[in-house]
């Protein structure tokens, strides 16, 4: 079946890409301040779980896996490879939504035993610590993912004698003490907040 459109009584051809052009451009977009908590929202290539709205700000989390990779050399987050990634994602997310819509957040490396050794960072887009990860439990375990997932918190650090070993959560749900040591992998899900003005599908 062939579609037109038609422009002064002339009838003119669309393929399948014009077609989708054309889509994308009237379909009606929602603000993400609409978006229910604990729905998701596609923003660029990715979908993203609604997990909070405060103060014209919206809390998100990838709904599935940006990568599965190496956490780093050691349990330090702001030194790890994911944050290498996720720093570079951040740039792939601006371009999406716009430089001024993504907010600075930090990020408190704090381990898990109560060791402040790795301090914070800021960051645009960042893993969850586990801090956050307790917050938002109850919506995030309503979308299942098949593999093991990174957190920013670390178990410990050098002071008690521990460098490889970071929070993970399971596939069900459950967060677990992970030593990296011999070359695991794990899913890296970004973290972000962003304008609750901007348009998403």
């Amino acid at each position: 079946m062939n579609n037109y459109l038609c422009i002064g009584g002339e009838k003119i051809a669309l393929n399948d890409d014009q077609i989708a052009r054309i889509r994308e451009q009237f379909v009606p977009k929602a603000r993400l301040g609409e978006a229910a908590v604990g729905k998701t929202v596609e923003i660029g290539k990715h979908e993203y779980i609604v997990l909070k709205h405060d103060d014209g700000k919206t809390h998100l989390l990838m709904r599935d896996f940006l990568d599965v990779m190496k956490f780093g050399k050691s349990n330090d987050y702001k030194e790890s490879y994911v944050k290498e990634k996720l720093d570079a994602f951040a740039t792939e997310l601006a371009e999406a939504v716009g430089e001024d819509n993504i907010y600075t957040h930090v990020v408190d490396l704090t381990a898990d035993d109560g060791l402040k050794c790795y301090g914070s960072i800021m960051a645009r887009v960042s893993l969850l610590t586990c801090s956050l990860y307790r917050e938002y439990v109850e919506i995030i375990d309503k979308f299942s993912v098949s593999d093991w997932w990174w957190l920013a918190t670390a178990f410990s650090t050098p002071k008690h004698g521990y460098s490889e070993t970071v929070k993970c959560v399971s596939p069900s749900g459950v967060v677990y003490d992970y030593n990296f040591s011999n070359v695991n992998c794990g899913g890296v899900r970004p973290f972000c907040i962003l304008n609750s003005n901007i348009f998403v599908s």
